[in-house]
């Protein structure tokens, strides 16, 4: 919401507009919406910098379907990185679009060709990837040579998925006189030349400093190794009830977690591009509804999630890229609710983590899981290694003092050879002694130690 409390009402809308927007319940403008839904509908080209989950998609539309006329073919393409977001921007065109009497279609791959080029005919809004869009230019049954309107929705993603010549290409096959706006949580070089090459003294607002700060989410992080992952997940689950969206970096590996945490009771789904659409749809629209509340996906697959109340982010696998982090933790803390990102960092992996500090310029904070969840925490010696692959251990002697050469023999008798350990700080009946991490587990069976205690290692310095 606005701070100063503007209405729809009071931006000088369509009757139509204003009763779509009551419809779905939108009272006030979110910042974004109220800075440049006026420009764009005096007919200005836009290039606005807004994260996701601001009111973006919303921040086109209305100035769309304001202007529309809605019977001379296609008036109007949104282009999207991801099928889940051409979905999502032609499911709210819809809701406005009913009330205009003006039709809206959906369009990229993976889904019936047959019933989008039955349904072109009658269409004057298109929300579509690339891909399918060219597919359908080219068999000549989508027409954009009577276009007003050219929407590039999320185009930060577009670049990084190798989109701009696709971008291109249609753009070069659409009149030279059309509103054109632009779309981006952060505001590359590519971007910028892109823009300067098509548009016409376009209003540039920047409005995505959330979207780099993360204002309203939490960020912490746990240091926790690859066996324990699961466990700190769980535990998380059960003593942070919430709503929950999972990263992990491959299709395969969500499809892992997912089944796991079935094994374990929680009610989780997956979503990857393996998927077939309708499977893909089938979960968004669970997770929408809150008949699911965890939902494991990859960064590609995310791209069209755009559900208001998720409490938690998880990192299971943390990001390579900073820029995957900012997008990750943007799916909570949306429209000025609160939320949570968390991310699960092994001590091989910190040099990532302060990446993305610097990135995101904020400090994130340790957290400490004080209580287990229902799958038990396990001792996890790689975790624990040291650099040359070697774990520590504080002991105490029974009995007698022992020298390093005895005690090294009584290890060996454990088949632990001395190369395979060492001993350091003897002091009469204590010691510190390095295992090599194949064979820590033995030390616990070694009767001549009274007391054993595993040297933790932190994930990074404090």
């Amino acid at each position: 919401m606005n701070d100063n409390g503007q209405k729809f009402e009071e931006m000088s809308l369509d009757s139509d507009t204003l009763n779509a927007l009551e419809d779905i319940e939108f009272e006030e403008p979110t910042e974004v919406q109220e800075e440049s839904i006026k420009p764009a509908i005096e007919g200005n080209d836009m290039i606005v910098q807004a994260r996701t989950g601001s009111g973006k998609t919303h921040s086109f539309l209305i100035p769309i379907f304001e202007k529309m006329e809605g019977n001379n073919g296609v008036e109007a393409i949104v282009l999207t990185p991801t099928r889940e977001l051409a979905q999502q921007v032609e499911n709210e065109a819809r809701k406005i679009g009913e009330h205009h009497g003006i039709n809206t279609l959906a369009i990229y791959g993976g889904a019936s060709i047959k019933f989008q080029i039955d349904h072109l005919p009658k269409t004057s809004f298109v929300a579509g990837t690339p891909g399918r869009v060219m597919d359908l230019m080219r068999r000549g049954e989508l027409d954009l040579n009577n276009i007003n309107f050219f929407v590039l929705d999320e185009a930060d993603r577009m670049l990084e998925m190798g989109f701009l010549d696709d971008i291109k290409w249609i753009m070069s096959r659409t009149p030279e006189e059309k509103q054109i706006m632009l779309y981006s949580a952060t505001m590359p070089h590519k971007i910028v030349k892109l823009a300067n090459q098509y548009m016409e003294d376009p209003i540039q607002l920047k409005l995505s400093e959330d979207e780099i700060s993360a204002k309203g989410v939490k960020q912490q992080f746990i240091s926790v190794g690859r066996k324990n992952k699961l466990s700190a997940l769980s535990s998380l689950l059960d003593n942070e009830p919430g709503k929950y969206l999972i990263f992990c970096n491959t299709r395969k590996y969500t499809q892992i977690l997912s089944d796991r945490l079935g094994k374990f009771g929680y009610k989780a789904h997956s979503l990857h591009g393996d998927m077939s659409q309708s499977a893909r749809t089938k979960t968004m629209n669970k997770f929408k509804e809150g008949k699911i509340d965890i939902l494991v996906s990859t960064d590609v697959a995310s791209r069209g999630i755009d559900v208001q109340d998720i409490t938690h982010v998880v990192n299971y696998d943390i990001p390579k890229y900073e820029k995957d982090y900012v997008h990750r933790i943007g799916r909570t803390g949306r429209l000025g609710k609160k939320g949570k990102a968390i991310t699960f960092v092994s001590r091989d992996e910190v040099e990532f983590l302060e990446k993305i500090e610097d990135f995101v310029e904020t400090e994130i904070t340790e957290l400490d899981l004080e209580e287990e969840g229902r799958v038990k925490h396990r001792v996890d010696y790689d975790h624990h290694a040291d650099l040359f692959g070697m774990v520590s251990f504080e002991v105490s002697m029974n009995g007698s003092s022992l020298n390093r050469w005895e005690l090294e023999q009584k290890m060996k008798d454990y088949g632990v050879k001395p190369d395979e350990a060492t001993v350091q700080d003897l002091d009469r009946s204590k010691a510190t002694v390095k295992i090599i991490k194949s064979k820590a587990e033995r030390v616990k069976d070694m009767d001549f130690f009274e007391d054993v205690k595993l040297v933790e290692r932190e994930g990074r310095e404090k």
